[in-house]
């Protein structure tokens, strides 16, 4: 409607102005209009749209109706620095991931999702995390090697068993203690979902398997408009 409005505006201009004007000033001033409204159209049209929460459900996010705050906590990244509330501020949406370098399905499978994530948005205003639930296996270099490996961006963030369990639970992540399967393999079973936290520590909701890196970069741009 606005569009249209803006249109009529012009149009009475040039009519109100018709009299004054030579043809070839006419001419020139209807091109001039024609070529503005093509440009606007398709500019707007190439913008991501703001879904609507039932929208972004059928997309595979769950949006928060209350977003709840997270409490302070004091982890470290693989650059060594101290991750915290404060960490979350640099970047206007964080995705945090939960598991482990040992995995052998369901972590290496959502790093591979993150990456196409990130390659299918075209920003500098999103953190990508994955906080391991193994800290006695995943060392600092280890989870660089490893969470590296699928993005240079990505970070890798560990700490005490406390201090992990203590932002997963107020992230409603769960998990269960190491356990020996069949193959020999470490296996950590733990809630599978990626996260999504803005800057101002607050959690806006969460993606659930199965995932798909297109729904999920269409949220995620909405996100980035709405919040």
């Amino acid at each position: 409607p606005s569009l249209i409005c803006f249109f009529f505006f012009l149009l009475h201009i040039w009519i109100s102005f018709s009299a004054f004007m030579s043809k070839n000033s006419l001419t020139f001033l209807l091109f001039g209009v024609v070529l503005f409204l093509l440009v606007f159209t398709f500019f707007r049209i190439g913008q991501p749209r703001v879904l609507s929460v039932e929208e972004m459900k059928v997309n595979g996010f769950i949006k928060y109706g209350t977003s709840n705050k997270l409490r302070d906590f004091s982890l470290e990244d693989h650059f060594g620095a101290k991750f915290s509330q404060q960490s979350l501020k640099d970047k206007k949406l964080n995705l945090l991931y939960f598991g482990y370098t040992t995995c052998p399905s369901e972590c290496p499978v959502m790093m591979s999702v993150m990456r196409q994530v990130y390659d299918k948005i075209d920003t500098n205003n999103i953190a990508y995390y994955l906080i391991t639930f193994d800290p006695e296996i995943d060392t600092q270099q280890r989870l660089k090697s490893y969470v590296t490996a699928f993005n240079k961006n990505f970070v890798g963030v560990s700490g005490t068993k406390s201090e992990i369990s203590k932002l997963g639970f107020q992230l409603g992540i769960n998990k269960l203690d190491p356990e020996i399967d069949h193959n020999s393999q470490r296996i950590i079973e733990h809630t599978n979902h990626l996260v999504v936290v803005g800057n101002d520590s607050k959690i806006i909701g969460v993606f659930r398997p199965p995932f798909d890196s297109n729904s999920m970069s269409l949220v995620i741009k909405s996100l980035l408009r709405s919040n």
